[in-house]
């Protein structure tokens, strides 16, 4: 009898022993964090492929972005404004009047521009951007965004900053910033707008093509040609650029001389506002230097909008989209029929925001 119960005992001490083993093993497995660290980081990063094919762990949700250059300030801006960490350079108060409040006091936190690096590192490194967002030309970078990148540890996308490649940036950086919705809508503006352009300039016959020289400087003798990125808008619009020398060694214009100006004899001159291109407009017509070249003669030099942002260069960013009707409808009014006033002010609230007035969108067209 007392073997009996000594072995009922005996048998109920091992269950319950038992018992709470099994529970103690469920919970640790049910608490346990360090057997899912590993899966849930991986869940924290998302790998997306930029522009240039570059394979770049990102974080899933990216809300702060520093941008190399104006060309990515500009863009990130019209999309998702609330990610923007800061301006590459000081704005002026005439560019400030086209920002909204919200964001007109960012802070400056230099760039890669004209080849120039004012890069606070020790800036952008405080404020841990997600990415770091660079625009390339041909496929090239410069050694100094890599190296920040380096320097930071921060994830570098690098987009294309062609003009015909706007529409396809907009769509992937909708789905890097998570605002795809609004990045699409913006695709499909840009690639529309482009496209009527293209149509309209298209039935230009060659014998009528416009013939243009770019002036980056206050006595109009810097310039770029067919091979830099800052001329791709003339090309657009079925005009030729005059200067056809390489000028691609230099990010602010090569200097060319008076006597091959007026061998190329241009139809037109654009004058950059940001290059002295004002300074050159209230002289030139004066200048008895100048007074050969068709241009000067029939009074067709131009000057593109750079409020907030360049519509034709410096940079060569969003504004150009509005720049190609804008120059279209310069260059060939019997070709190209827009309401070009009404576009600049839909163009306006549609990418920065803001509602103009007929006065100022008469003032950008007209310079």
């Amino acid at each position: 009898m007392k073997s009996k119960r000594f072995k009922f005992i005996a048998w109920a001490i091992c269950a319950v022993i038992l018992t709470f083993s099994i529970a103690g093993c469920s919970t640790t497995s049910a608490t346990q964090p360090a057997s899912q660290s590993p899966s849930a980081a991986a869940s924290d990063k998302r790998e997306i492929t930029d522009m240039l094919g570059n394979k770049v762990k990102i974080p899933a949700k990216v809300n702060k972005v520093f941008c190399t250059s104006p060309i990515g300030t500009y863009i990130v801006y019209t999309l998702a404004p609330n990610k923007l960490l800061g301006w590459n350079s000081k704005m002026s108060e005439d560019e400030l009047k086209y920002i909204s409040p919200k964001y007109k006091n960012l802070q400056v936190l230099g760039g890669n521009m004209g080849g120039q690096n004012t890069f606070n590192t020790e800036a952008i490194t405080a404020l841990s951007p997600d990415i770091i967002l660079d625009f390339a030309y041909n496929g090239q970078t410069s050694d100094m965004v890599t190296e920040l990148g380096k320097q930071t540890g921060i994830p570098v996308v690098i987009m294309d900053s062609a003009l015909k490649s706007t529409a396809a940036s907009y769509r992937l950086l909708g789905k890097i910033l998570g605002v795809e919705d609004r990045g699409n809508m913006l695709a499909d503006y840009v690639q529309k707008s482009l496209d009527r352009t293209a149509a309209m300039v298209a039935k230009v016959p060659a014998d009528e093509k416009v013939k243009i020289y770019y002036a980056e400087s206050a006595d109009g003798l810097k310039t770029d040609g067919n091979d830099s990125m800052h001329t791709e808008v003339i090309n657009f619009v079925n005009a030729t650029n005059v200067v056809t020398m390489d000028t691609s060694s230099t990010g602010k214009g090569a200097s060319v001389s008076m006597e091959q100006v007026l061998k190329w004899n241009p139809d037109v001159i654009l004058a950059n506002s940001r290059m002295g291109g004002s300074d050159f407009l209230k002289t030139i017509y004066s200048d008895k230097t100048w007074a050969d070249v068709k241009a000067v003669q029939n009074k067709r030099i131009y000057v593109p909008a750079s409020l907030p942002f360049g519509w034709f260069d410096r940079p060569p960013c969003i504004a150009r989209v509005i720049g190609v009707e804008w120059l279209a409808a310069k260059l060939y009014p019997d070709y190209v029929k827009v309401d070009l006033k009404s576009d600049v002010k839909n163009f306006y609230k549609t990418f920065y925001g803001v509602e103009i007035t007929d006065a100022q969108a008469d003032s950008l067209i007209n310079g």
